[in-house]
């Protein structure tokens, strides 16, 4: 199939891109605005991923997940050819309460990117809970996320019940990961969406990725630092979150890679992909698919024209980004 690339189309593509994914701030100084982390839950087929809905289990399977609670520290946010690292930030993500997290104001006109650690840092892991007052994240929690003077922190808890069948969940799912070896980065190309208040930074939280590789089909308890807990950490490191606004430095290599671009009904991805999602400016995912035997092609009939965010998962652990216009 052939789709011609005229100069106009291009010229036109490019321009859509430019206004739609680039993040900025007119003036020429930066001013500190209040900047806030959004953590929006999605399921894999786009929806709002939910504590008591029943999902099919990624290994086998069903499971209903109840309790989702982790930290977040060591936050450092790439913007205007600097960077900013938040200190003494500590969050406390809790599925069921809130999206958003404020992080605190940092004088930014546009962003290019955010790092960040699952866990809490070595330095106060083992502190004691009791000396932060009850507001803090690290205070005493209820339940509770800290695991002894020892092991410190619970870094992630997730709970629920599991089981063969959809509608027999009667196994115990917990898995509690702890230890300073399990402190993970996460390293995100991302952009930030304007607010009154100052900058938003929305990131699709894909937590059906979890259980990645983890069968709970029988029921599943671990509270450590190994097998489960250790695949968990690298599943949320490696394939739970997505940039919802692509930030406005291109991944030149990836979108050169991705043709045709513009494209009207299919878009071919390179040969070591293993899965691809589209994601709209509204951080939508509009497209997904998984690739094997060959095949890398993904339908985008069904787009409306404009500019679409392409995230790609490789064989080999990467995660990049393109940008991708829809014109006909």
């Amino acid at each position: 199939m052939f789709f011609p690339r005229t100069p106009p189309v291009i010229a036109m593509s490019r321009l859509i891109c430019a206004l739609v994914l680039a993040v900025s701030v007119s003036g020429s100084a930066a001013t500190a605005a209040e900047v806030t982390l959004v953590l929006n839950p999605r399921a894999l087929d786009g929806s709002a991923f939910t504590l008591g809905s029943v999902y099919a289990g990624r290994s086998g399977g069903f499971y209903r997940p109840e309790l989702l609670r982790y930290y977040v520290s060591g936050i450092t946010i790439h913007h205007d050819g600097t960077s900013t690292r938040l200190q003494d930030k500590y969050l406390l993500v809790d599925v069921s309460k809130t999206d958003r997290y404020v992080l605190g104001d940092v004088p930014m006109q546009r962003m290019d990117s955010i790092t960040f650690h699952l866990g809490v840092d070595i330095a106060h892991n083992h502190l004691d809970p009791a000396k932060y007052p009850d507001w803090h994240p690290l205070s005493y929690q209820e339940p509770s996320m800290h695991w002894g003077w020892e092991s410190g922190y619970r870094f992630v808890t997730y709970e629920g019940r599991s089981g063969t069948q959809a509608d027999k969940l009667s196994a115990p799912m917990q898995i509690h990961t702890v230890d300073d070896a399990l402190y993970t980065r996460v390293s995100l190309r991302a952009g930030a969406t304007r607010t009154e208040q100052g900058f938003d930074i929305p990131l699709l939280a894909n937590y059906e990725y979890l259980l990645e590789s983890i069968d709970v089909s029988r029921g599943l308890v671990n509270h450590s630092a190994e097998g489960e807990a250790i695949t968990l950490m690298r599943n949320m490191a490696q394939r739970v979150y997505t940039a919802s606004v692509i930030s406005s430095v291109n991944d030149d290599a990836s979108a050169s890679n991705v043709s045709p671009n513009p494209a009207s009904d299919v878009v071919a991805v390179p040969q070591d992909v293993t899965e691809a999602s589209i994601v709209d400016v509204a951080g939508n995912v509009v497209a997904r698919a998984s690739f094997g035997n060959g095949s890398n092609i993904i339908s985008v009939q069904h787009l409306a024209q404009g500019a679409y965010g392409l995230v790609m998962h490789h064989v080999d652990g990467r995660m990049t980004h393109a940008t991708l216009a829809i014109a006909r």
